[in-house]
């Protein structure tokens, strides 16, 4: 009986989280600006050629803190696999040049099949957390 409540707890809570964040969604801020917003929905141009005015949709609430969140996931994964990709470039360089000598290209083939399996892991991370929280990746 307890697993059961529990379960239920969970399954509601779960949906309560999504309850609010689809409504924190759907409520913006209009606000007119002389320039275009990063990360806004700027659409129109209603000023003048002199001074342009661009009309915008700022999220508030808890839409905001996931956009920032999804923005530095997105910036941190993107990192993390920029630099996995050139160590796996600098560890083959290491292992052509190392010659005849074995320890060298065992130490540069270990690398590399770290480097290939946490590539792997930041794949599977993106596959789980697109499942889970996809406005980490829309956003």
């Amino acid at each position: 009986m307890k697993k059961i409540l529990v379960k239920i707890f969970l399954l509601l809570s779960l949906c309560s989280f999504g309850v609010l964040t689809t409504t924190s969604y759907t409520y913006a801020v209009k606000v007119t600006v002389t320039e275009k917003v990063p990360g806004a929905n700027c659409w129109s141009n209603i000023g003048s050629e002199k001074v342009p005015r661009y009309e915008c949709n700022l999220w508030t609430g808890f839409w905001a803190i996931m956009s920032m969140i999804g923005k530095m996931i997105k910036y941190a994964t993107f990192i993390a696999g920029l630099a996995w990709v050139l160590f796996i470039v600098v560890n083959g360089i290491m292992y052509s040049m190392s010659g005849m000598d074995a320890g060298m290209k065992d130490e540069a083939k270990k690398r590399i099949t770290k480097t290939l399996l946490w590539l792997v892991v930041l794949f599977l991370s993106w596959l789980i957390l697109n499942a889970i929280a996809p406005w980490v990746y829309v956003v």
